[in-house]
């Protein structure tokens, strides 16, 4: 949970509620309407005031996560229609940069932030109990939080799994060309979907004989919806709402 300044505090609930919302206005955004992502930009900020994650572990979160849709968008500028404001010719190709181009660029760019900093913001500062607690308290499908759930638990002994299997390999090859080398992962990562079939079988025998029954129960972990909760809730949604509307009325763009 998070606790702002005069101690409220945030329950995992309305963490989920207002990420959500808000990614999801953030991502509707239309091109090129740099007002609206400046005025979303400054409520996530509150947002992230709000949740109060490590500041560092959230840094180091967010621009480990964007390198990828960064390294994706990177080549828009060179893909869209438009007036070219630069170009490279090569005696066998022709690269042009379109303003039509960096305007898509540049909005992909920051709505990927904002997602990613809001996303990460919340996962820094909640535990995954708490998470997975929050999503059946705003009645997410009770499957997809047991999916979630078996994800991130074996996540790690797949890692494990793998990185036995890959030092096995670095001790069993003495020639280390590619060819050998890529030969062996590929057993080796045919070998961890076929492991991981057959304990996922065993693991799921295993807990309905203890008598699973498809959900999860959380104990002791039921939260009071707290009026402070809704009053802040309902205020930075509102904002966020407002913003929208705005930008649909083209008052701001």
């Amino acid at each position: 949970m998070a606790i702002i300044p005069g101690g409220i505090i945030i329950s995992p609930r309305f963490k989920l509620i207002l990420s959500l919302f808000f990614i999801f206005l953030v991502t509707s955004t239309g091109k090129s309407n740099f007002v609206s992502l400046l005025l979303y930009f400054i409520l996530s900020v509150l947002i992230c005031l709000l949740f109060k994650p490590p500041l560092a572990l959230l840094l180091k979160r967010v621009f480990v996560v964007f390198l990828f849709p960064l390294s994706i968008a990177i080549f828009i500028p060179f893909t869209n229609k438009g007036m070219e404001i630069f170009n490279i010719d090569f005696w066998f190709l022709h690269i042009g940069i379109t303003d039509n181009g960096l305007a898509i660029f540049f909005t992909t760019i920051i709505k990927s932030f904002l997602s990613i900093l809001i996303l990460a913001s919340l996962v820094v500062s909640t535990s995954d109990m708490e998470l997975l607690n929050g999503l059946k308290e705003i009645y997410f499908p009770k499957i997809m939080i047991s999916l979630i759930f078996f994800m991130y638990r074996y996540l790690f002994l797949i890692r494990d799994q793998s990185r036995i299997g890959q030092l096995a390999i670095q001790s069993r090859t003495f020639q280390k060309s590619y060819k050998n080398v890529n030969k062996r992962l590929a057993f080796l990562a045919g070998s961890l979907l076929i492991k991981s079939f057959d304990r996922a079988e065993n693991i799921y025998k295993s807990m309905e004989s203890r008598g699973f029954e498809g959900s999860f129960h959380f104990v002791g972990t039921k939260s009071k919806i707290a009026v402070s909760n809704i009053i802040i809730t309902s205020v930075i949604l509102a904002a966020a709402l407002a913003i929208k509307i705005l930008e649909i009325l083209k008052v701001i763009h």
